[in-house]
């Protein structure tokens, strides 16, 4: 009996001390993800979303806090920042970061370039365009996911556009090489943060800006401007990153899941995303406030030999930008929108 009872007492105080590593174990994981759009903006439903389910593959192992545009770091600085590991991850737009990365130009969609979201989907997964723009981003330690933005992607105005000559003079925001498309049209870029968008339209600071179509709601932007223009522009993508240290440091039954799960649950994000873009346009053009505009077949064509010269000083820029228009060229010529 003394046995037992000794016996018992060595197996209680080992289970006692084993707890603290036992608890330790099972504590959830949290990252802190920085936003760089307004939390309730469609762009931001991405994090959303992913936050959600990624805690739910995981079994509640990965939490995610997501943090407010500004919170760690200013929009602009957002790469800098997530590769020095002071956030995880973060949701953004490549069109940002041209200055630091410039395959970001190949990331967000050249303009005339994809027109839908499998378009860019093809590009990236099938093609080689997703390697190019990876290997950029882990130069920074940060790993890339792409998630669809806008499938209208053009010009928000307070004037019409049905010419090319609409555009002359008229100040745009516009990022990235969308601001040389601008110019390229004979407009003026300006590079305004999609949180301060609204203020700038409805003080006359910008007569436009292009920002896809969801804007006109989740950030009422349909209250400051009266025309959309279409075709669009491009099916522009948006940026999910993650710190590499970050994810390195996951357990190794988690990193599958999160670099798996994390492709999939944005292409699920993406297709909402698409489809709120959609509805946002048609609640807009309910209300009476914002009326379409469209360029026709022949502005069309103008349009597209000003933009040829865009995609061939981005392709001269290095040899790994050179792969990546080819890439894309390549897909135009068969798809039946040649670029060359």
């Amino acid at each position: 009996m003394k046995k037992f009872v000794w016996l018992l007492l060595v197996v209680t105080m080992a289970f006692c001390f084993a707890m603290p590593s036992m608890a330790a174990k099972d504590k959830p994981i949290v990252w802190k993800m920085q936003a760089s759009y307004p939390m309730n903006t469609t762009v931001m439903m991405h994090g959303r979303e992913w936050s959600k389910y990624i805690q739910e593959i995981t079994a509640g192992r990965l939490k995610v806090e997501i943090l407010p545009p500004g919170a760690m770091c200013a929009v602009g600085d957002i790469v800098t920042y997530l590769e020095k590991g002071v956030f995880d991850c973060a949701v953004s737009y490549g069109g940002f970061y041209t200055g630091l990365i410039p395959e970001t130009d190949l990331e967000i969609g050249l303009p005339m370039g994809h027109q839908t979201w499998d378009e860019y989907w093809d590009a990236y997964w099938n093609r080689g365009l997703g390697d190019v723009i990876r290997e950029a981003y882990a130069e920074h330690n940060i790993i890339h996911y792409p998630s669809a933005a806008g499938c209208y992607y053009h010009f928000n105005t307070n004037f019409p556009v049905t010419k090319i000559s609409d555009l002359k003079g008229k100040k745009i925001r516009a990022l990235g090489i969308y601001g040389k498309y601008v110019e390229a049209l004979g407009g003026s870029a300006v590079t305004i943060p999609g949180g301060e968008l609204y203020m700038a339209m409805k003080l006359g600071t910008i007569d436009g800006a292009i920002y896809d179509a969801s804007g006109l709601m989740d950030v009422k932007f349909h209250e400051v401007v009266k025309y959309y223009t279409f075709p669009t522009a491009a099916q522009i993508a948006l940026s999910f990153l993650v710190n590499k240290d970050s994810f390195d440091k996951l357990p190794e039954d988690l990193k599958p899941l999160v670099d798996l799960g994390t492709r999939f649950i944005l292409e699920d994000s993406s297709m909402r995303y698409i489809k709120e873009t959609k509805e946002s346009l048609h609640q807009a053009e309910a209300l009476g406030s914002v009326e379409k505009c469209w360029l026709p077949e022949e502005e069309l064509v103008k349009a597209r030999k000003l933009v040829v010269p865009l995609w061939d000083e981005v392709a001269a820029k290095s040899p790994r930008m050179k792969k990546g228009v080819d890439i894309l060229k390549e897909q135009m010529r068969f798809v039946g929108r040649p670029m060359d």
